[in-house]
């Protein structure tokens, strides 16, 4: 194990931010605005990938509206100061008695990294909540390569169904299941029927619209529960209009190979089942001898400060309180990410320079939207309730303004419109060929295959 100390004194103050979304990125670019004319203070930003997701937009990688790598933004790009660095690496452990993280980086090497003041900002993983089968057989939509994994699982489904004579196999093949009716879910079922839809009718034109079923299966008594009833129910509506069987108060019991287990025992044959239905924080932050609530979050003070002195919690796995109301907390959303970490920057220089006022954090939420597909979506802001193509617009504006960068505006910009000109194609990118020797995909190299002696 190495440890990485500071090259040379005067030391300045390390701030260590872990996770690269937007709460950990947002942090560390605050602190660099706020810290510009000083060389007291230095960032260092570890995450296990050397990018930023802008997860709002995976469900339209998945439906080929957008290119993926246009959805990501280089971690170092975002950071600008010299001092600062992106470390890709994954931390495997905290030991805040001695400030000090242990990471892996890609060489598989451990290096323990130093510093004065963390932000833990590790953001959540897929929660499956027990239900049997979920990690074996479905796909989820939390990172670039659930995204990828399910494009080419449903073209995939749509080329087998093409040449499959067992009328039952053709639909199950045709069948797709999404479990979770809140944002991410209503997103990416709307994105999944838009796609299907269109690449049929273009590309495969041997399969029946009939065969192409598709659900979502909530736990809840509506869609959009962040939202109010209208706007599910009107989500509900124009989705079950574009095909989609939707079942409301109705569990996932286990999720089979051949297809899904709903309610008190129904049984939908299908070949792809998307889980939505919930996130739970890293499992590193449970372990790191903070106070956690049940689920696993940090139970913060409304300045996001820790139980433990010179540690600050944001994002996902944070349970921030809500002083403008009692009892209540913030919800773990990308909007509230991105506000929380311009307070946190300040309160993190306040206690560097030993300042006694740090304020807690506050914010009202200006409002929240939804695309639900093919130019459709909901919306509630300022109070005001939107719908249809308006709604889709003004989703589409508010997430293309927060791309980071010119340039990563102009090419998601681009992408939209050269989608609408032209459509999406099936294309199946099969990069991942567990048969080929030398450098896989990822950059790793993969060892050399046993030879076995056919003599033997």
């Amino acid at each position: 194990m190495r440890t990485v100390y500071r090259s040379e004194p005067p030391w300045p103050h390390r701030v260590l931010i872990l996770g690269g979304g937007f709460a950990g990125v947002e942090t560390a670019r605050h602190i660099e605005k706020l810290t510009r004319r000083r060389d007291d203070v230095e960032v260092w930003l570890v995450n296990r990938e050397n990018f930023t997701l802008f997860t709002p937009l995976l469900p339209e990688v998945c439906s080929g509206q957008l290119e993926a790598r246009h959805c990501v933004t280089a971690l170092r790009a975002q950071l600008k100061r010299p001092s600062s660095w992106a470390v890709t690496a994954t931390v495997e452990a905290m030991d805040l008695e001695a400030k000090n993280v242990t990471v892996t980086g890609g060489d598989g090497d451990r290096h323990r990294l130093n510093y004065d003041s963390l932000v833990i900002a590790l953001g959540g993983e897929t929660a499956t909540f027990g239900i049997k089968g979920i990690t074996e057989y479905a796909v989820g939509m939390k990172t670039l390569a659930d995204a990828f994994a399910l494009r080419n699982r449903i073209i995939e489904m749509l080329e087998r169904a093409e040449l499959e004579t067992d009328p039952d196999e053709r639909r199950a093949q045709l069948t797709f299941v999404v479990g979770g009716g809140g944002f991410s879910g209503v997103e990416t079922a709307g994105e999944i029927e838009d796609f299907v839809r269109r690449v049929r009718r273009r590309y495969y034109r041997k399969i029946d619209p009939k065969d192409v079923s598709s659900h979502i299966v909530e736990l809840g008594d509506r869609l959009l529960r962040e939202m109010s009833p209208e706007m599910g129910e009107y989500a509900a509506k124009r989705l079950r209009k574009r095909g989609y069987e939707i079942h409301l108060g109705t569990a996932i019991k286990e999720v089979r190979e051949g297809g899904v287990v709903i309610g008190e025992g129904r049984f939908i044959p299908s070949r792809t089942i998307v889980w939505t239905g919930g996130v739970k924080p890293s499992p590193i932050v449970r372990d790191s001898g903070l106070e956690v609530d049940k689920s696993g979050r940090v139970i913060t003070a409304p300045t996001m400060e820790t139980s433990q002195p010179g540690v600050w919690a944001i994002g996902d796995c944070a349970l921030i309180p809500d002083v403008q109301h009692e009892a209540a907390f913030f919800a773990p959303t990308a909007q509230n990410a991105v506000r929380e970490a311009k307070r946190l920057a300040k309160n993190i220089l306040a206690s560097i320079d030993n300042r006694p006022h740090v304020d807690p954090f506050r914010y009202r939420t200006i409002g929240t939207l939804a695309s639900i597909g093919h130019f459709d979506g909901v919306g509630e802001v300022f109070g005001i309730r939107v719908r249809g193509i308006i709604a889709w617009v003004m989703w589409r504006g508010y997430y293309w303004s927060r791309v980071p960068g010119i340039g990563g505006k102009f090419r998601v910009g681009l992408d939209w419109l050269l989608n609408l000109i032209f459509g999406s194609d099936p294309v199946q990118l099969k990069v991942d060929d567990d048969s080929a020797v030398g450098m896989g995909p990822s950059g790793k190299r993969r060892p050399a295959p046993k030879r076995v002696d056919p003599r033997a």
